[in-house]
């Protein structure tokens, strides 16, 4: 019943709006003026970086052995599965490219993906 609004309805005899607490005001605090912020060189920011142990280059990947998860005749029929969809994919994309010549390489990939989702 507190959604509905009473006044609306012609029901003001026991209506009786809630009290809103009051709102005590913040004292204002002071405002600091903005540091200056000294320009740091190339040379500072990559030793800060060193200093910190971020790898910047990442780590190996490691190798997946695949006849521990597969078959060598699962392998095969993967691997040839994988071509023609690298050959529809590259034909796809070419179309994109011939039907809109000035959009970008990856734009025409991302057509060419919509288009082999949408077939497959």
């Amino acid at each position: 019943m507190t959604n509905i609004n009473p006044i609306k309805f012609g029901v003001t005899g026991y209506y009786r709006p809630e009290e809103k607490p009051e709102i005590k005001e913040k004292p204002e605090q002071k405002k600091e003026g903005k540091k200056e912020q000294k320009q740091l060189g190339q040379e500072e920011v990559l030793n800060y970086l060193a200093s910190q142990n971020v790898d910047v280059i990442p780590k190996a990947t490691r190798t997946i052995n695949v006849s521990k998860y597969v078959t060598a005749e699962q392998e095969e029929r993967i691997a040839e599965f994988m071509k023609g969809f690298e050959a529809d994919f590259e034909n796809a994309s070419a179309i994109a490219k011939e039907e809109f010549p000035d959009i970008e390489q990856r734009t025409a990939d991302n057509i060419a993906l919509a288009y082999i989702n949408a077939a497959y």
